[in-house]
């Protein structure tokens, strides 16, 4: 019995790999939303598949960004949507295909793409397989710290009043002027430059982002940016890039979260943080509370360049905020 063919994507692959995705996590994911998150206008594209004449067998994505790690910047490689469909089709010769998926896409990242990292968010069971089956084990698996607020409180504060917020579109040039100011806060993390905040948070065919920019009343330079998403009863702080030397600004940051829970009718806030614990506390006294993501979901990481050091991701050193993953 022929093995299947492991190989990078072609044009014409994704309505077989999105049927694909949405058949093993049973999701209803359109192929325009497929195409909004793997920059499908912009190719190549990190995605390997394991094919049985027309029919996917195993498949692993990706989502390209660049990542600064104490102040080098590198290129990276999110994986995403892995899945095998051996078990689902009762395939038992398609068995090890995910694992040569596996190998081929790590190979792959790094002879098209120059990558020197790859990283992706998965849970279960699945943390088992990325960490011994693919060897995305170069830093401990990772779960990220979620804040969540029930109850909200009354009012504004004073602080807050002393800055202004105003809604930005698809590009926001000033964004780039933000993140100049305010990247050494962040040890490691993807660059959150106005064409990454473009690419990820605009052009969702079914999903609205709010991007708010803030500054100080009586100035036009940029302390903070945040992106909320709100629906099916919770407010989500989605992204958030913040100069820590200006408190009163993510107090209003939190008023534009509270004002939007209750003009969209949501109970709940909620966002991921890790790796800003100045943000952190602040957020304790707005009345959130915080553990680790209940979900099980974890981030696994593999270097694919020698230089880079486990110390330099040691935990708590790389931020992340549900823009780093694919979920929200």
């Amino acid at each position: 019995m022929p093995t299947p063919e492991i190989r990078p994507y072609r044009p014409g692959d994704e309505r077989a790999i999105n049927e694909g995705f949405n058949l093993v996590f049973g999701k209803l994911r359109s192929i325009e939303e497929w195409a909004w998150k793997y920059r499908a206008d912009d190719p190549p594209l990190p995605i390997v598949a394991a094919w049985d004449g027309d029919r996917v067998a195993a498949h692993n994505g990706g989502i390209r960004a660049a990542v600064q790690i104490d102040g080098r910047r590198v290129e990276a490689v999110q994986g995403v949507d892995t899945y095998s469909l051996a078990a689902k089709m009762r395939r038992p010769e398609w068995r090890t295909a995910w694992s040569e998926v596996m190998d081929r896409f790590a190979a792959f990242a790094v002879e098209e793409f120059r990558v020197s990292l790859l990283y992706g968010f998965t849970g279960g069971r699945a943390v088992g397989h990325m960490v011994v089956r693919a060897r995305w084990d170069s830093v401990e698996p990772r779960r990220i710290p979620l804040f969540v607020r029930l109850e909200r409180p009354s009012g504004r504060s004073l602080a807050s009043r002393f800055f202004t917020a105003r809604q930005i579109g698809e590009h926001e040039p000033a964004l780039d002027q933000l993140w100049y100011r305010v990247s050494h806060r962040y040890p490691v993390a993807v660059i959150r430059d106005a064409e990454q905040i473009r690419r990820r948070l605009s052009g969702h065919p079914s999903v609205r982002y709010h991007r708010w920019l803030i500054s100080p009343r009586f100035s036009s330079t940029p302390v903070a940016f945040v992106a909320f998403r709100s629906d099916d009863g919770c407010c989500r702080w989605v992204d958030l890039v913040w100069d820590d030397s200006h408190p009163g600004a993510l107090e209003l940051v939190d008023h534009l979260s509270r004002r939007l829970a209750e003009q969209t009718g949501a109970g709940r806030e909620e966002l991921w943080l890790d790796g800003d614990p100045d943000a952190a506390g602040w957020l304790r006294t707005f009345g959130f509370s915080d553990g680790p993501d209940p979900s099980s979901v974890a981030r696994v990481t593999r270097f694919m360049d020698d230089s880079l050091s486990t110390e330099a991701f040691a935990e708590g050193r790389f931020y992340t905020t549900m823009a780093d993953a694919d979920l929200v």
